[in-house]
This record gives structure tokens, C-alpha cells and sequence, in this order.
């Protein structure tokens, strides 16, 4: 039940800051669910890997989420845009 609070807050927040990272790390945490509870009816053994799956998913809307939190508050509170300094620094020719 936890992990699919956690997994809503995260799409929610993921969704409002990049939307198209959001609904494609979603839909993925849902098709890991699927295969979840299709694995939950054949064996133990044919749930994990869709669990394990979906937590990876999890954590990647959690760390999108939290990039996209930092970012936010650099641009508002800071004056200073990441990924702009980021491709200044960068020696592109």
C-alpha cells in the first residue's frame, strides 16, 4: 500500500515538472504491476522479478522527481538555471 503512495506522489510531482518523463515512467511502473499480479497467480517465484522492477521504476520517478524539485528551486529562488550552467561549461566546438 506504501509503495503505491509513494509511486502516485511520485508521478504526481514527476508529471507537473516533465510531463513526458512522468507519463512514460508510469506507464512503465504499471506494466511492472501487471506482471506483478499476473506472477501472483502462477508462483512465488514469477512475482519478484516484476516487484524488483517496479521498484527500480519507483526509484527512477523518485530521483526525477527530486532533480526536478532542485532544478525548480534553483530557478526560482536562485536566478540560476542547472542545466544551462551545465551546457556552458561544457566544451561543445
Amino acid at each position: 500500500m506504501m509503495d503505491d503512495m509513494v509511486g502516485l506522489a511520485a508521478v504526481s510531482l514527476l508529471g507537473v515538472l516533465e510531463q513526458g518523463k512522468g507519463a512514460f515512467c508510469g506507464l512503465l511502473y504499471l506494466y511492472g504491476r501487471f506482471r506483478y499480479f499476473c506472477g501472483y497467480s502462477q508462483s512465488a517465484q514469477g512475482r519478484l522479478a516484476p516487484l524488483y522492477f517496479s521498484a527500480q521504476v519507483l526509484w527512477v520517478l523518485i530521483g526525477f522527481s527530486s532533480l526536478g524539485v532542485v532544478f525548480s528551486f534553483c530557478r526560482v529562488y536562485l536566478r540560476v538555471d542547472p542545466i544551462q550552467v551545465v551546457w556552458s561549461a561544457l566544451p561543445l566546438v
